[in-house]
Protein backbone atom coordinates (compact mmCIF):
# COMPACT_ATOMS: atom_id res chain seq x y z
CA UNK A 1 0.00 0.00 0.00
CA UNK A 2 2.74 2.31 0.63
CA UNK A 3 4.74 1.78 -2.30
CA UNK A 4 1.71 2.67 -3.95
CA UNK A 5 0.44 5.69 -2.52
CA UNK A 6 4.63 6.71 -3.24
CA UNK A 7 4.34 5.72 -6.86
CA UNK A 8 1.17 7.96 -6.97
CA UNK A 9 3.05 10.93 -5.52
CA UNK A 10 5.84 10.92 -7.78
CA UNK A 11 3.63 10.59 -10.58
CA UNK A 12 1.94 13.61 -9.99
CA UNK A 13 5.19 15.70 -9.42
CA UNK A 14 6.56 15.09 -12.39
CA UNK A 15 3.01 15.90 -14.29
CA UNK A 16 3.15 19.50 -12.51
CA UNK A 17 7.26 19.96 -13.11
CA UNK A 18 6.37 18.89 -16.73
CA UNK A 19 3.30 21.29 -16.85
CA UNK A 20 5.42 24.33 -15.35
CA UNK A 21 8.51 23.84 -17.80
CA UNK A 22 5.58 23.88 -20.60
CA UNK A 23 4.16 27.32 -19.27
CA UNK A 24 7.92 29.08 -18.87
CA UNK A 25 8.49 28.09 -22.93
CA UNK A 26 5.33 29.76 -23.85
CA UNK A 27 5.60 33.13 -21.53
CA UNK A 28 9.53 32.66 -23.32
CA UNK A 29 8.23 32.98 -26.73
CA UNK A 30 6.09 35.74 -25.89
CA UNK A 31 8.55 37.92 -24.80
CA UNK A 32 10.72 36.87 -27.74
CA UNK A 33 7.86 38.27 -30.04
CA UNK A 34 7.24 41.52 -28.62
CA UNK A 35 10.90 42.57 -28.32
CA UNK A 36 10.92 42.46 -32.19
CA UNK A 37 8.30 44.67 -32.44
CA UNK A 38 9.91 47.31 -30.42
CA UNK A 39 12.80 47.01 -32.45
CA UNK A 40 10.87 48.02 -35.80
CA UNK A 41 12.25 51.71 -37.28
CA UNK A 42 9.52 53.68 -37.53
CA UNK A 43 9.41 56.86 -39.76
CA UNK A 44 9.91 60.42 -38.37
CA UNK A 45 6.74 62.46 -38.30
CA UNK A 46 6.77 65.74 -40.46
CA UNK A 47 9.46 68.17 -38.32
CA UNK A 48 9.35 71.69 -39.01
CA UNK A 49 12.94 72.88 -38.95
CA UNK A 50 13.97 76.01 -36.68
CA UNK A 51 15.91 77.91 -39.33
CA UNK A 52 15.23 80.34 -41.28
CA UNK A 53 13.04 78.31 -44.03
CA UNK A 54 11.08 75.69 -41.55
CA UNK A 55 9.60 73.77 -44.95
CA UNK A 56 8.67 74.11 -48.44
CA UNK A 57 6.55 72.76 -50.41
CA UNK A 58 6.34 71.30 -54.01
CA UNK A 59 2.74 71.73 -56.02
CA UNK A 60 0.84 72.07 -52.37
CA UNK A 61 2.82 69.16 -50.86
CA UNK A 62 4.22 70.23 -47.54
CA UNK A 63 8.30 69.33 -47.28
CA UNK A 64 10.25 69.28 -44.82
CA UNK A 65 14.18 69.42 -44.61
CA UNK A 66 14.79 65.94 -45.09
CA UNK A 67 17.41 64.29 -42.65
CA UNK A 68 17.81 61.20 -44.81
CA UNK A 69 17.85 60.24 -48.47
CA UNK A 70 14.93 57.81 -47.62
CA UNK A 71 12.96 60.20 -45.84
CA UNK A 72 13.18 62.67 -49.02
CA UNK A 73 12.42 60.47 -51.36
CA UNK A 74 9.14 59.30 -49.30
CA UNK A 75 8.06 62.83 -49.70
CA UNK A 76 9.09 63.18 -53.27
CA UNK A 77 6.97 59.65 -54.49
CA UNK A 78 4.48 61.72 -52.59
CA UNK A 79 4.35 64.15 -56.59
CA UNK A 80 5.95 61.94 -58.66
CA UNK A 81 5.44 58.51 -59.65
CA UNK A 82 8.79 56.86 -59.37
CA UNK A 83 11.85 58.23 -58.14
CA UNK A 84 15.90 57.14 -59.08
CA UNK A 85 19.49 57.81 -58.06
CA UNK A 86 20.36 60.02 -61.04
CA UNK A 87 20.81 58.44 -64.35
CA UNK A 88 21.57 54.88 -62.57
CA UNK A 89 17.61 53.58 -63.45
CA UNK A 90 17.67 51.90 -59.82
CA UNK A 91 15.57 53.53 -56.70
CA UNK A 92 17.13 54.60 -54.08
CA UNK A 93 16.70 51.12 -52.46
CA UNK A 94 18.54 49.45 -54.95
CA UNK A 95 21.51 51.76 -55.23
CA UNK A 96 23.87 49.79 -52.67
CA UNK A 97 25.30 51.01 -49.78
CA UNK A 98 28.05 54.02 -49.20
CA UNK A 99 31.45 52.94 -47.44
CA UNK A 100 32.30 54.09 -43.74
CA UNK A 101 32.84 57.93 -44.11
CA UNK A 102 32.01 58.72 -47.60
CA UNK A 103 30.53 61.28 -49.64
CA UNK A 104 28.18 61.78 -52.30
CA UNK A 105 29.37 63.19 -55.79
CA UNK A 106 29.00 66.73 -55.83
CA UNK A 107 26.24 66.42 -58.76
CA UNK A 108 24.61 63.92 -57.03
CA UNK A 109 20.83 64.19 -57.94
CA UNK A 110 17.03 62.51 -57.83
CA UNK A 111 15.18 62.14 -60.59
CA UNK A 112 11.44 62.10 -60.00
CA UNK A 113 9.00 60.92 -62.75
CA UNK A 114 5.76 62.55 -63.13
CA UNK A 115 3.06 61.24 -64.16
CA UNK A 116 4.49 58.26 -65.31
CA UNK A 117 6.04 59.61 -68.04
CA UNK A 118 9.16 58.27 -69.28
CA UNK A 119 10.38 61.52 -70.63
CA UNK A 120 9.07 63.85 -67.99
CA UNK A 121 10.86 64.12 -65.12
CA UNK A 122 12.09 66.63 -62.64
CA UNK A 123 15.81 67.07 -61.45
CA UNK A 124 16.15 67.01 -57.49
CA UNK A 125 20.18 68.24 -56.45
CA UNK A 126 21.09 66.27 -53.47
CA UNK A 127 24.26 65.72 -51.70
CA UNK A 128 24.64 63.05 -48.57
CA UNK A 129 27.20 61.28 -46.23
CA UNK A 130 27.88 58.78 -44.40
CA UNK A 131 29.23 59.47 -41.01
CA UNK A 132 29.68 56.22 -39.27
CA UNK A 133 32.33 53.06 -39.27
CA UNK A 134 30.10 50.74 -41.00
CA UNK A 135 28.83 51.02 -44.78
CA UNK A 136 24.98 52.45 -45.09
CA UNK A 137 22.60 51.74 -47.42
CA UNK A 138 22.66 55.32 -49.38
CA UNK A 139 18.10 55.91 -48.45
CA UNK A 140 20.09 55.70 -44.51
CA UNK A 141 23.05 58.52 -45.39
CA UNK A 142 22.38 61.84 -44.09
CA UNK A 143 21.59 64.74 -46.59
CA UNK A 144 23.91 67.62 -45.87
CA UNK A 145 22.20 69.88 -49.19
CA UNK A 146 19.27 69.52 -51.48
CA UNK A 147 18.85 71.98 -54.23
CA UNK A 148 15.46 73.17 -55.81
CA UNK A 149 15.23 74.31 -59.49
CA UNK A 150 12.45 76.42 -60.91
CA UNK A 151 14.78 77.44 -64.22
CA UNK A 152 12.76 79.81 -66.60
CA UNK A 153 15.30 80.11 -69.66
CA UNK A 154 16.71 75.69 -70.05
CA UNK A 155 14.86 74.35 -72.90
CA UNK A 156 15.33 71.21 -71.32
CA UNK A 157 11.77 71.47 -70.38
CA UNK A 158 11.72 67.42 -69.16
CA UNK A 159 14.09 69.11 -66.69
CA UNK A 160 12.13 71.31 -64.82
CA UNK A 161 8.68 69.85 -65.19
CA UNK A 162 7.27 71.42 -62.03
CA UNK A 163 6.04 75.28 -61.44
CA UNK A 164 5.50 75.15 -58.15
CA UNK A 165 7.71 75.94 -55.04
CA UNK A 166 6.95 77.71 -52.04
CA UNK A 167 9.62 78.22 -49.29
CA UNK A 168 7.87 78.77 -45.53
CA UNK A 169 10.11 81.01 -43.32
CA UNK A 170 9.84 81.18 -39.19
CA UNK A 171 7.68 84.32 -39.58
CA UNK A 172 5.10 82.41 -41.82
CA UNK A 173 6.88 84.31 -44.91
CA UNK A 174 5.53 82.46 -48.09
CA UNK A 175 8.64 82.58 -50.77
CA UNK A 176 7.33 81.28 -54.32
CA UNK A 177 9.74 79.73 -56.79
CA UNK A 178 7.51 80.33 -59.48
CA UNK A 179 8.39 82.36 -62.25
CA UNK A 180 7.19 85.65 -60.35
CA UNK A 181 9.51 86.32 -57.36
CA UNK A 182 12.14 88.68 -57.72
CA UNK A 183 15.19 89.76 -55.74
CA UNK A 184 13.37 93.14 -54.53
CA UNK A 185 10.43 90.46 -53.45
CA UNK A 186 13.27 88.29 -51.50
CA UNK A 187 14.60 92.03 -49.85
CA UNK A 188 10.90 92.57 -48.28
CA UNK A 189 10.95 89.10 -47.18
CA UNK A 190 13.79 87.92 -45.64
CA UNK A 191 15.90 91.24 -45.93
CA UNK A 192 19.68 91.69 -47.43
CA UNK A 193 22.00 89.03 -47.81
CA UNK A 194 25.15 88.72 -46.04
CA UNK A 195 26.88 88.17 -49.76
CA UNK A 196 25.32 88.85 -53.22
CA UNK A 197 27.60 87.65 -55.96
CA UNK A 198 26.35 88.13 -59.36
CA UNK A 199 22.38 86.97 -58.29
CA UNK A 200 23.37 84.79 -56.08
CA UNK A 201 22.13 85.92 -52.84
CA UNK A 202 23.27 84.25 -49.70
CA UNK A 203 21.70 84.12 -46.05
CA UNK A 204 22.83 82.00 -43.12
CA UNK A 205 20.87 81.57 -39.65
CA UNK A 206 21.67 80.57 -35.92
CA UNK A 207 21.08 76.99 -36.20
CA UNK A 208 23.89 76.80 -38.95
CA UNK A 209 22.35 76.20 -41.78
CA UNK A 210 23.20 78.54 -45.07
CA UNK A 211 21.12 79.28 -48.17
CA UNK A 212 21.61 80.59 -51.46
CA UNK A 213 18.94 82.04 -53.77
CA UNK A 214 19.30 82.16 -57.16
CA UNK A 215 18.12 85.31 -59.58
CA UNK A 216 20.73 85.04 -62.06
CA UNK A 217 18.58 86.10 -65.16
CA UNK A 218 17.74 89.63 -66.56
CA UNK A 219 14.40 90.00 -64.52
CA UNK A 220 15.99 88.88 -61.08
CA UNK A 221 13.78 86.07 -60.65
CA UNK A 222 14.62 83.23 -58.41
CA UNK A 223 15.05 80.22 -60.25
CA UNK A 224 17.00 78.02 -57.83
CA UNK A 225 17.44 77.66 -54.12
CA UNK A 226 20.23 75.51 -52.23
CA UNK A 227 20.32 74.50 -48.42
CA UNK A 228 23.17 73.48 -46.77
CA UNK A 229 22.58 71.49 -43.61
CA UNK A 230 25.09 72.56 -40.63
CA UNK A 231 28.33 70.63 -40.47
CA UNK A 232 27.91 67.33 -38.29
CA UNK A 233 29.96 67.52 -35.26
Amino acid sequence: MLKKLLTIGLSLMMVITLTACGGDDSNSGSSSSGGSDNNTTEERPFTESKGLIKYFTIEGENVCLPETVGEYVRYLEKIGTKVELGDTGNTVDEAGELDAGGVSSMVAFLKVYIDGASDEWQWFGIRYENDTDESLPIADCKVTQITLDYDTITEETNHHCLDSFVFITQDDQEIAMDGDTTSSDLLDYIGDPYQNTDGHWHYSDDQGYEYEMVTENKKGILTRVVITYPESN
